[in-house]
């Protein structure tokens, strides 16, 4: 006998259930329980997320076991950024089925693209199965610190300074520019890149770096404490714009942040990239002495309905 399932938006008590089920997933994915309260909280909040729009939960005999939802900032053509979770103890295939036919529905046309740990078999080949393909993958990278280092070497005429209080505007507008560069480039709303930045509680003046040449800003090294690891210091954006590149100015906005999570007791770096950076990022971060720790792995297929 098929069991009784329920395809609805969150209500306010399933926060912790979310949670757990997030986890869950991605546990048996990466082999680590990488959401936090915070994260959740801020993209629950997000000013351009309504949740019963953007996301659902699939429930069978009572029991949260599937969560998908839709980032409505959609690039042109329209690719829709699609987070699906699935508990390991279920047939991902048929649980998977029924949210991506939600996700359809929700966005009626254009490309959905999901993402998973790329050595889940388990989730990937029912992804496959419905059709998805695999277009890039994203590399979670660390590095051990406290051992013999290199000093930044800055390009001439180099200085670097934190942010200020009126700076957000800036960072947003160069953050911006230098995505355009990228796979993704950015598309958020400045309101929206606040709530997931300056807005968050984990959010560091201190620790958002920019490398100024003259009056103009050359690159920037964004950083925070790691959300999973306390002992971690997290390079969240690092960018440098073009007129300034292949000067060697990416690689020391790398180490002054190294240097400043060492100075601040971290015994650990990370960062996550692009695994095909048409900027060369991957590249730089492999130089500095970098490994790859995690393998997330995007796959897409077009809207059917």
């Amino acid at each position: 006998m098929p069991l009784e399932s329920e395809l609805r938006p969150p209500r306010d008590d399933d926060f912790d259930a979310i949670l757990a089920l997030l986890n869950a997933h991605q546990l048996a994915a990466f082999g680590e329980a990488s959401e936090t309260a915070e994260d959740l909280r801020t993209w629950l909040t997000s000013p351009s997320v309504e949740l019963d729009r953007d996301i659902r939960l699939l429930e069978q005999e009572g029991r949260l076991v599937g969560y998908a939802d839709v980032d409505p900032n959609g690039a042109e053509p329209s690719v829709w950024w699609c987070d699906v979770k699935v508990d390991p103890n279920v047939d991902a295939g048929g649980a998977l089925g029924v949210l991506v036919g939600w996700l359809e529905e929700r966005a009626q046309e254009g490309d959905l693209r999901i993402w998973t740990a790329a050595q889940d078999d388990r989730v990937v080949h029912a992804f496959e199965r419905l059709g998805f393909a695999t277009v890039r993958h994203s590399y979670r990278m660390e590095i051990e610190l406290g051992g013999p280092r290199r000093e930044p070497s800055w390009p001439t005429g180099i200085s670097t300074r934190t942010v200020t209080p009126d700076d957000g505007r800036l960072v947003y507008d160069l953050v911006l520019e230098v995505w355009q560069d990228t796979w993704d480039p950015m598309d958020e709303t400045f309101e929206e890149w606040q709530h997931w930045t300056t807005g968050a509680p984990a959010y560091d003046p201190t620790l958002w770096f920019l490398a100024g040449d003259g009056n103009e800003v050359a690159g920037f090294s964004l950083c925070r404490e790691d959300p999973n690891d306390p002992r971690a210091g997290h390079v969240a954006t690092l960018g440098v714009r073009r007129p300034w590149r292949r000067q060697g100015l990416g690689e020391a906005l790398l180490q002054h942040s190294f240097r400043e999570f060492e100075r601040r007791g971290y015994s650990r770096a990370t960062l996550g990239v692009d695994a095909a950076s048409p900027t060369g990022a991957t590249r730089l971060y492999e130089r500095a002495g970098m490994t790859m720790y995690r393998d997330t792995v995007f796959l897409e297929r077009p809207v059917r309905v």
